[in-house]
């Protein structure tokens, strides 16, 4: 399959249309006239993208959580709980992994299992099996914004829906979906899905309804923060030529304050000045910034100590939203009231702090800064020339050559050389960069600042240090 950075045409889009509504029977409630009037009739508070383009105005932080049960009545439930009891801002459905995978069969029968047993059999809800009707009375019993979770190769049927019923967001991009939630998808596949999906949001657009598209350049756990910058921005460069015109950046925090809040500051600046390059100027970004991916502390009150340092990242780097894990990260799949408990807490902090002038030291921060842009620079820099100009085509081909590649891929077609490590501070750096295009001067910042931990707790930084990085918070420190 070849593909390109090219916007579909309107053929090749109402074609394809046709074989993913026709993939399972409830694809055919699915009328775009219909849903883009459903859309204007709902209140400006109730979309995403507008929501948080208000937030970037008045410099507001928006508190967002998620959930996923089987049982319609059950989700409606959840989402009006964590909306009156969590005081959230904005509310995000879980999609089961049958549906996610394609599985529409099986996650009806798992359905009508858990709906008929009172055990949960699958995870998440299946909206391709409730279909638009269905789903419109979950987002019309709630007051807020709800966004599509999850990420999968192949988004497609779920965006159609999802947003005919009135979800206003969806998560997932092209490279995160190759690389961390599939094994034998090749990236020219779920790269063309979601340019189906990207070209869907770019007709509501057109149509005057914003649909905001979540992107993450990776699952953040041990990964230096230029290789997800770098996937972010290329897969924004594909959703902005297939319209979409309001992407929010998701940023991991991982622990170190300085470089976490680096992150949150230069990503958006970076993307923004790639848009330009290529044309694209009317899209508005926003960041979101998310906990700690990694394992959770089992102890509660530990993992309200995670949820206020990942919130105190979103407050000091001025991101429009915060994502907010719960305090049973660790230990289940979240209860309501665990789920708005977590929202709450995050919600004081945001009132306590949001006025303050706190200040990093600067010196630090701009150090992270800098660093951060010359890696990112380099990569995206080299898959742009990769591709004579078209990220796309650079993409796949920076795969095969280990140029983009990923920490803890589940891809096999992934180089998978990349190893990150904390240093003596607790900041993620490249223990190997693998066929990452960087100069002298990056390679020797990284390996100096693991010398400097290397040096502190006298023993050599190896895989076991992986290893050690990747429980360290569970267990009570960043750098054990």
């Amino acid at each position: 399959m070849e593909i390109r950075n090219k916007r579909l045409n309107d053929d090749e889009f109402r074609q394809e249309r046709e074989k993913v509504l026709a993939m399972w029977p409830t694809g055919k409630e699915v009328d775009l006239d219909e849903a883009v009037e459903f859309h204007k009739s709902l209140p400006p508070s109730k979309n995403h993208a507008k929501k948080v383009a208000v937030a970037k105005e008045t410099g507001a932080i928006l508190t967002r959580s998620d959930s996923g049960v089987p049982s319609i009545e059950e989700q409606t439930e959840y989402l009006k709980y964590l909306q009156d009891e969590g005081e959230c801002d904005l509310l995000g459905t879980i999609i089961d992994s049958f549906t996610r995978t394609g599985r529409f069969e099986e996650a009806e029968q798992g359905l009508k299992k858990s709906l008929r047993t009172g055990k949960w059999l699958i995870n998440g809800f299946p909206i391709v099996d409730y279909g638009v009707a269905k789903t419109r009375k979950l987002v019309e019993a709630v007051d807020l914004p709800v966004k599509l979770r999850g990420i999968a190769p192949d988004w497609r049927l779920i965006a159609e829906i999802g947003i005919a019923a009135g979800y206003t967001a969806s998560a997932g991009a092209p490279m995160i979906s190759f690389s961390q939630f599939c094994r034998d998808v090749p990236l020219e596949i779920t790269t063309r899905n979601f340019q189906y999906m990207y070209r869907l949001m770019g007709y509501y657009e057109e149509a005057g309804v914003p649909i905001l598209s979540e992107i993450s350049g990776g699952v953040g756990v041990l990964t230096p923060n230029s290789l997800t910058h770098a996937i972010a921005i290329i897969d924004s460069l594909n959703a902005a030529e297939q319209g979409v015109k309001n992407i929010c950046l998701m940023v991991h925090v991982q622990g170190n304050l300085a470089q976490d809040v680096a992150a949150i500051v230069i990503l958006p600046k970076l993307c923004q000045g790639y848009l330009d390059r290529f044309g694209y100027r009317d899209v508005t970004l926003t960041v979101v910034s998310t906990s700690w991916s990694g394992k959770f502390p089992d102890d509660p009150a530990q993992a309200f100590a995670m949820i206020c340092l990942g919130v105190t990242a979103a407050i000091l780097g001025k991101a429009q939203v915060a994502h907010v894990k719960t305090i049973q990260e660790a230990i289940t799949i979240p209860k309501k009231e665990a789920n708005a408990a977590s929202l709450r807490v995050a919600k004081k902090v945001i009132d306590i702090l949001k006025n303050q002038k706190i200040q990093l030291d600067s010196k630090v921060t701009e150090i992270e800064m800098k660093m951060q842009e010359l890696e990112t620079k380099a990569i995206v820099d080299r898959v742009i020339e990769l591709g004579d100009g078209d990220v796309v085509i650079g993409a796949i081909k920076a795969v095969k050559l280990g140029v983009l590649d990923q920490v803890f891929p589940t891809n096999r077609y992934v180089a998978s050389r990349v190893m990150g490590v904390r240093d003596n501070e607790g900041a993620v750096r490249y223990l190997d960069h693998g066929n990452l295009p960087f100069t002298k001067e990056i390679v020797d910042f990284h390996r100096g600042k693991i010398a400097e931990r290397e040096k502190a707790h006298g023993k050599k930084v190896d895989y076991e240090s992986i290893v050690d990085d990747l429980f360290a918070i569970s267990r009570g420190s960043l750098v054990t």
